[in-house]
């Protein structure tokens, strides 16, 4: 059966998570090496710590590592404190306590079971810590993930890496282990700095047209981009070959007629209008 890394064990900051962490690189703490089966899952409880590498893109070079964890429970959302995911356990699986079920999850030195009882016992829901890092190995840059459970309850009884003299002595080399959250959210955050918002739009003013000065020759007055604006005469040039008239004789000309019906309505609010 395989055991975990650590037992009744709680870690308190991420320089405890590194101290594990040293002491599995050094070979005083052992590595878990596959994923937990079923008696191994039954068997996790508060202080249980898991130490385990993440299966690369090409296992099968080395054959090393898990592609992820699994231990059969339910778990609520995340939540972030100091570098670690912390996860609540949702609808833990009651405990058999009858003296004669050949259930694993038994506890027959309980009250109820020595009385004969046949009752079940929900047992405090754990809550999951994790924590992960990059590490430089032999076989080249690996990430490491640590799990740890514990309840509340047990919390203040569990021991700390300060209780444990091959850990407590322990002194890990400065940027060993690098948090992956860490590493991790600053680049997602340059990626956002660098991709612009698709809520923004960047202001381009609309650029103005030139001006044209108006040159006069003798044939007539033209723009600064060769257009001639009107002859000599004060006739506009043609366009497509035709001569169009002379402003002043547009100027003169008398508007066109209204409509009848627009005469008649007229007429009806301003009789000496039209």
């Amino acid at each position: 059966m395989q055991q975990p890394t650590c037992t009744s064990l709680r870690v308190r900051s991420p320089h405890d998570a590194q101290i594990i962490f040293h002491a599995v690189a050094l070979n005083v703490l052992p590595m878990v090496t596959r994923r937990l089966d079923t008696e191994e899952r039954r068997s996790i409880s508060s202080g249980c710590v898991f130490v385990w590498e993440e299966r690369g893109p090409s296992p099968e070079a080395t054959g090393l590592g898990i592609e992820r964890w699994t231990d059969g429970k339910r778990w609520g959302p995340s939540r972030v404190r100091d570098e670690f995911l912390f996860y609540q356990e949702k609808d833990p699986e009651p405990v058999d306590t009858d003296p004669n079920s050949d259930s694993d999850t038994t506890i027959g030195s309980s009250p109820l079971a020595q009385s004969g009882a046949h009752r079940e016992y929900v047992r405090p829901s754990l809550v999951k810590q994790t924590y992960s890092v990059f590490v430089e190995t032999a076989r080249g840059r690996k990430k490491w993930h640590l799990i740890a459970y514990f309840t509340h309850d047990t919390l203040d009884y569990l021991r700390t890496v300060s209780d444990l003299p091959d850990l407590a002595r322990i002194v890990v080399p400065l940027g060993n282990y690098r948090s992956a959250r860490h590493n991790t959210s600053k680049h997602n955050r340059a990626q956002r700095e660098e991709r612009p918002h698709p809520f923004t739009h960047q202001y381009i003013p609309y650029p103005s047209p030139p001006r044209a000065t108006v040159q006069s020759t003798h044939s007539g007055l033209y723009a600064s981009d060769g257009l001639q604006l009107m002859d000599r005469p004060g006739r506009a040039p043609p366009r497509d070959g035709q001569a169009l008239a002379p402003l002043i004789y547009l100027q003169n000309l008398a508007p066109p007629r209204r409509h009848p019906l627009d005469e008649e309505a007229l007429m009806a609010f301003y009789p000496g209008l039209c």
